[in-house]
C-alpha cells in the first residue's frame, strides 16, 4: 500500500466528510474543513480547530490527530509491518483511522463512512466467557492480546484496557466488519495492583456523593482478575440503538500533544495551566457553571489525594451543538496512595506546585485566572468547598469497615489540611494519619 497524502475525516453518522487531513512532501500535515460540513452546522472537531475556511497547520493538526492514535500493541504492529515512524500521523491513520477512539474516523478519499450507530439486537455478538478470560489475563499480565480476540474497539491511551459492550445479557462486541459503537471500557490493572479497580470505583462514588457529575465505574472480577468496567459517557442509547457523541480531552482542545498534558512539561503560552484551562471553560456552552464545576473537580481531587488530573483526564462533550459541555469526571484514582507517586500538581494552583503548599491566596489566584474578582472568588470558594467537605465527611464514614481504611485516612488528612487552609467551619473526624505514599494501591 502506497503512503497516502490525504485522508477524509468523518464524523459518526454523517454522509460526507467533516474535512480533509493532508500530508506534504516535507512530512508536515494540515487539516481543512469541508465547506458543506460547515454549512450544515456540524460541531468543530476541536476548540483548537474552530470551524472556518482557513487550513490548519502542522502544530494544531498534529496535536489533535496524534491524540487519536492508540498507544497499544495494534499500533506497534502497524509501525513494524509498514515501516512507519511514530510521528507519521497520516500514514498511521491510513491503517488505524477507521478505529479511532470516539466519533471520528479517518479514511481514504474514496471510502464510504464506516462509523454508524449500532442496533443492539442485530449488530453485536457475545464474547465467550473463555475468550474474555484470555483477554483479561493478557491485559493483566501485559501480554499481547490473543489473536482471536483482536481489539474490539481500540482505545487511545497507554493503560491496559479494551472497549466492548455490556448489557444485562453479558459482554459483547461488534460483529466482524462493523464499526458500531461500544458502550463500556474494561480497564485491567496489572495483577499486583488489582486493588486499583476497587479504589477507583470508591473514589468515583464519593464524587457522586458530593454532587459531582462523574462516570461511575464498577469493580468486577473476571477469571480471578480484578478489573474496572466503565460506562462510556460519549455514548447514548435510544430505543435499542447506540449512538456516539463527539468528545475531546483538554489536551486536544488546547492544541497540545499528549506529552504536554502536565503543566510542568510545557512552556508559558503552550502548557496546561490555569490560563489555558480558563480559555477552554470560556468556550463551553455555559461558561460560568463550567468554571464552578472545574473548581469543584479540582478541590475534590485535592481531597482524595489525586494529583494526576492532567489535561487528558478532563474532557468535553459536543452533545447539543457547536459549543461543548464539560464531560463527566473520570480516572479518579488517588495517586498519593501509591508509594511511587509524585505529589507535584498536574497544574499549578496559584504559585503552589504541590498540595501541601496551597494557601487560600493560591486558590483565589487560581480563580482570578478564570476572570473572577477576589470577592467573587471568595464567595465561590466558600459556596463550593464547605458543602463538599461536609458531604465527603458523611460519605467516607463506612470506608474503613469496608476495607478502605487507607483511602479514608488519606482523605481525612487532605480534608483537614483544606479546612485549615480555607478556615472552614467544618468538623473533621479524626483518622489514623500516615506519611504520604505509605500504602501501595496494590496492598490490602
Amino acid at each position: 500500500m502506497s503512503r497516502p497524502t490525504q485522508l477524509a475525516v468523518h464524523m459518526d453518522g454523517a454522509d460526507r466528510p467533516a474535512g480533509f487531513l493532508v500530508s506534504a512532501e516535507d512530512q508536515a500535515i494540515g487539516f481543512v474543513y469541508d465547506q458543506a460540513y460547515i454549512a450544515e452546522g456540524g460541531p468543530p472537531l476541536s476548540l483548537s480547530m474552530p470551524l472556518g475556511q482557513l487550513a490548519f497547520g502542522d502544530v494544531a493538526t498534529r496535536a489533535f490527530f496524534g491524540n487519536l492514535l492508540p498507544e497499544n500493541d495494534q499500533m506497534q504492529r502497524v509501525m513494524d509491518r509498514e515501516g512507519l515512524a511514530r510521528d507519521d500521523v497520516v500514514g498511521l491513520l491510513a491503517h488505524l483511522g477507521a478505529d479511532c477512539s470516539g466519533a471520528i474516523s479517518c479514511l481514504p478519499l474514496d471510502a464510504p463512512p464506516v462509523k454508524v450507530p449500532g442496533v443492539l439486537a442485530e449488530d453485536y455478538e457475545p464474547i465467550p466467557a473463555e475468550e474474555l478470560a484470555k483477554i483479561v489475563r493478557s491485559l493483566a499480565d501485559h501480554r499481547r492480546l490473543p489473536d482471536l480476540a483482536g481489539d474490539p474497539s481500540p482505545v487511545a491511551g497507554v493503560q491496559r484496557k479494551i472497549a466492548l459492550v455490556h448489557t444485562t445479557a453479558g459482554y459483547a462486541r461488534p460483529k466482524p466488519g462493523l464499526k458500531v459503537p461500544t458502550t463500556h471500557i474494561l480497564k485491567v490493572p496489572e495483577r499486583l495492583l488489582g486493588r486499583d479497580a476497587k479504589i477507583e470505583e470508591q473514589a468515583a462514588r464519593l464524587a457522586q456523593a458530593v454532587g459531582l457529575e462523574v462516570s461511575i465505574p464498577e469493580a468486577v472480577r473476571i477469571d480471578g482478575v480484578d478489573a474496572l468496567l466503565i460506562t462510556r459517557f460519549d455514548r447514548w442509547e435510544q430505543e435499542g440503538v447506540i449512538y456516539r457523541i463527539h468528545q475531546e480531552d483538554f489536551a486536544q482542545a488546547l492544541g497540545l500533544p499528549s506529552t504536554l498534558k502536565y503543566q510542568r512539561n510545557g512552556d508559558p503560552g503552550r502548557r496546561f495551566d490555569a490560563q489555558a484551562i480558563a480559555r477552554v471553560l470560556d468556550q463551553t456552552e455555559r461558561p460560568a457553571l463550567a468554571r464552578q464545576a472545574f473548581l469543584a473537580a479540582t478541590l475534590f481531587n485535592l481531597l482524595i489525594g489525586n494529583t494526576d488530573n492532567h489535561a487528558k483526564n478532563h474532557g468535553l462533550l459536543y452533545a447539543s451543538g457547536r459549543a461543548p459541555a464539560l464531560a463527566p469526571l473520570y480516572d479518579l484514582l488517588p495517586s498519593q496512595l501509591n508509594p511511587g507517586f509524585t505529589d507535584q500538581l498536574s497544574f499549578d494552583i496559584g504559585q503552589a506546585e504541590h498540595p501541601d503548599a496551597i494557601t487560600r491566596d493560591d486558590l483565589l489566584a487560581f480563580l482570578a485566572a478564570f476572570g473572577m474578582t477576589k470577592a467573587a472568588a471568595s464567595r465561590v470558594l466558600e459556596r463550593v468547598a464547605k458543602p463538599m467537605v461536609q458531604a465527603l465527611e458523611d460519605a467516607t464514614r463506612d470506608l474503613a469497615p469496608r476495607g478502605f481504611k487507607d483511602l479514608d485516612d488519606l482523605i481525612g488528612r487532605e480534608t483537614e489540611q483544606l479546612v485549615e487552609t480555607l478556615g472552614l467551619d467544618v468538623k473533621v473526624r479524626p483518622r489514623d494519619y500516615v506519611p504520604k505514599g505509605r500504602y501501595a494501591l496494590g496492598a490490602s
